[in-house]
């Protein structure tokens, strides 16, 4: 899996200019797919042609005569071979599911601390499944079929961790509940190291 394929994958869908390529990787639901920068994506563009996976077929005439990109014979055959290709699988790198793993043991007197945190997530969960929602029928996206699996797939996907926000929020308001599992008593000793260090600390300001 690599930025190449996803570029690759993106021209298939019709000739792009590098422009037309960067809306792509930042339309407002990219970041259930892909990340990628758009300082990396010309580089990629003249190494993809360089290899003879794409090749330019005209610059436009407006704007700064951009050029427009389309598959070789040779990218087609390369981005076929990475699609049967088995896929790696996803990595989760999700800040608010770390903040909230550590939350209860680390901010000791501010257990509710943490529903700010989730109420941001649930607006902008919102906001990516309304766009989603809407995707489909905008009128302008060419949509195929597997394509639209993929959109029902995120809209569950949405779905779900908006009622896993309420869960959780409700949770939090109420009594604190003890650890599903701490067989070494771990979170206990980390209260005392807390509670430790802070003394120490203000002696040490004292």
């Amino acid at each position: 899996m690599t930025i190449e394929h996803y570029i690759l994958a993106v021209i298939s869908t019709r000739p792009c200019t590098g422009y037309d390529i960067k809306q792509e990787f930042e339309h407002p639901g990219a970041g259930m797919y892909w990340g990628i920068s758009f300082g990396s994506i010309y580089p990629k563009l003249k190494k993809l042609e360089s290899e003879g996976l794409i090749e330019t077929l005209h610059h436009e005439e407006t704007g700064r005569g951009k050029k427009v990109y389309d598959l070789t014979s040779k990218g087609w055959r390369e981005l076929q071979k990475w699609l049967k290709e088995s896929p790696q699988p996803p990595i989760l790198k999700d800040e608010l599911l770390i903040k909230v793993s550590f939350w209860n043991h680390v901010m000791l007197e501010d257990r509710e601390g943490v529903i700010p945190h989730l109420l941001k997530r649930k607006k902008e969960t919102e906001e990516t499944l309304a766009y989603y929602t809407n995707w489909p029928k905008n009128g302008v996206s060419t949509i195929s079929e597997f394509g639209m699996y993929t959109i029902q797939y995120v809209q569950k996907k949405l779905q779900a961790e908006l009622e896993w926000i309420d869960e959780t929020i409700e949770a939090v308001k109420g009594p604190a509940k003890p650890p599903a599992q701490d067989p070494s008593n771990l979170i206990d000793k980390k209260k005392e190291r807390i509670k430790k260090a802070l003394e120490l600390e203000k002696s040490d300001e004292s």
